[in-house]
């Protein structure tokens, strides 16, 4: 007789290993996204607001100088200020129901020079201010009439800045000129339209 093999048990078979969840495969990209993402946007709003908004960023303090008077800032003699509306806009691209103010500000920026923006010119009644617009009328620009400061020239020259205003706006105006050494002050030129 023979004996008979014994039964062959079968063996359990291992369970398939399962792979990590995907939050856990990835979790030092996802620690890295919790702490950049508030991060980056952190450091862009405060880099913005400190551009705009920062000391020295923008003028604050003006100082105001008198009708038909001079004032000395930054080693440099501005004014007195000249402008008024001009008549005659043939040949110039300005919408309807505008007219133009043209300012003149003297600048004696001495032997080293002096660094400005262009000049704002600020209503006085409302607060409304007016950027140049020589381009924008079609006024090439000229560097024998500059509307902005730079350090390399030297001497006397004048800013000649033209605003183009709504034609029910009626002075007077202030005319703002900001010399970037100054910090945050300004000078603050009144003219009578």
């Amino acid at each position: 007789m023979t004996i008979p093999p014994p039964p062959i048990r079968e063996q359990p078979q291992p369970e398939p290993t399962r792979s990590p969840p995907w939050w856990r495969r990835n979790r030092l990209a996802l620690i890295a996204l919790v702490v950049l993402i508030p991060g980056t946007a952190i450091g862009i709003g405060w880099h913005e607001w400190h551009q705009y908004y920062g000391f020295e960023a923008r003028p604050f303090q003006p100082i105001v100088v008198e009708e038909d008077a001079s004032a000395e800032l930054v080693g440099a003699t501005w004014g007195p200020v000249r402008g008024g509306e001009i008549d005659d806009l043939s040949g110039f691209d300005v919408p309807d129901g505008a007219k133009v103010i043209a300012v003149g500000v003297p600048v004696d920026a001495g032997t080293d020079g002096v660094t400005c923006t262009a000049p704002v010119l600020v209503h006085q009644a409302s607060g409304r201010e007016w950027q140049t617009a020589r381009s924008e009328m079609g006024l090439l620009s000229d560097s024998e009439e500059p509307e902005t400061c730079v350090s390399d020239e030297k001497g006397d020259y004048e800013l000649i800045v033209p605003f183009v205003v709504p034609d029910d706006v009626e002075g007077p105006f202030w005319v703002d000129v900001w010399p970037q050494e100054a910090g945050g002050s300004f000078l603050r030129f009144t003219l009578e339209d």
